[in-house]
């Protein structure tokens, strides 16, 4: 990335700010909270609202951080889903501080308020810190030799480590009993069809399958058939309550996603297990007004058995298509 003069001194600034005991006066004249005004070209890695973001004033050359997008003050208050990532965070990190620095020791340091002499204690953050001498257990900041945006620029350059670690972690380390648990509905009119929807462009599955409405239960609050009804409100603008929607099938599946980042400019397909609730919904009239929206980009209606040979059916919903013929 070319800088012009002036924004090339700015990122010497923030490089040297620790080393020559500047930042002690900057962070105590912020003003805000600067994790809820993240830079984008700073983050080189960002999964379910979880990034990976350099250090602007950092105590080693390789320092970054992980911070969950929402402004929250406590791992406490971390969903399953931002915990689960941020170990995973953990995982990468090490192994991408050796990579790329080659340090083989790092520090994780969450600091929990003022006291702990956290300069931001309002919004939960970890450290990672690249740990090559019991120096650094004294704080003693050293002249770095990386700007901030270059420091982000080498670790963007690691990408393929990054896609690499992301897929191991998920392979030997992601949590089974964090299953997502996820409930769609067979919607089927006067006519023996049934509503499919079409993905949008950045939600596609791989194959490019034709897929059922319904989605992931964000509320563990509620049953998961009003779970169902809200997902399929939010793709159909229907509501299908009235019609007293029933359990058709209980199954584990599996489907193959493409997540992309754009923090490193890359897409590449991972591996998405669920628990799969599907149930059948009668009396709905094929002239009923729908209105794609959420992950939907278009509806359309099918005929039952059009669609257990159209090759946009996935497996698992055709096997339980045939059930509704029973």
């Amino acid at each position: 990335m070319k800088l012009t003069p002036e924004e090339q001194k700015k990122q010497e600034y923030y490089r040297d700010a620790r080393f020559t005991k500047q930042y002690d006066s900057i962070w105590q004249s912020v003003g805000k909270c600067v994790f809820c005004d993240l830079r984008d070209k700073y983050i080189f890695f960002e999964e379910n609202g979880i990034v990976m973001t350099v250090s602007l004033y950092a105590y080693i050359d390789g320092h970054f951080m992980i911070v969950p997008r929402r402004h929250i003050k406590s791992p406490k208050e971390l969903t399953q889903l931002e915990w689960d990532t941020i170990r995973k965070f953990f995982y990468i990190a090490k192994k991408l501080v050796r990579d790329v620095h080659g340090i083989k020791g790092m520090q994780l340091v969450q600091k929990d308020g003022s006291d702990a002499q956290s300069t931001v204690d309002q919004h939960l953050h970890f450290h990672c810190i690249p740990f090559d001498a019991p120096d650094l257990c004294e704080w003693n900041y050293r002249e770095l030799k990386f700007t901030p945006i270059e420091n982000a620029e080498k670790y963007r350059a690691a990408k393929k480590k990054i896609i690499s670690l992301d897929k191991k972690f998920d392979e030997k380390y992601k949590n089974p009993s964090g299953i997502r648990v996820v409930c769609d509905a067979i919607i089927v009119n006067e006519k023996n069809e049934v509503l499919l929807q079409e993905r949008k462009e950045h939600l596609k599955l791989t194959p490019d399958y034709l897929t059922l409405p319904g989605g992931g239960v964000d509320n563990y609050e509620n049953t998961l058939i009003s779970e169902l009804v809200r997902e399929v409100s939010e793709e159909t603008g229907y509501d299908i309550s009235v019609h007293n929607p029933e359990l058709l099938d209980s199954r584990l599946g599996q489907t193959t996603i493409t997540r992309r980042d754009s923090h490193i400019d890359a897409e590449y397909t991972v591996p998405n297990p669920f628990l799969w609730n599907t149930y059948v919904v009668r009396g709905v009239t094929s002239t009923v007004k729908l209105t794609p929206g959420d992950d939907c980009d278009q509806l359309l209606w099918m005929n039952i058995q059009t669609a257990l040979t159209n090759e946009r059916i996935s497996p698992g919903i055709r096997t339980v298509l045939k059930k509704v013929q029973l």
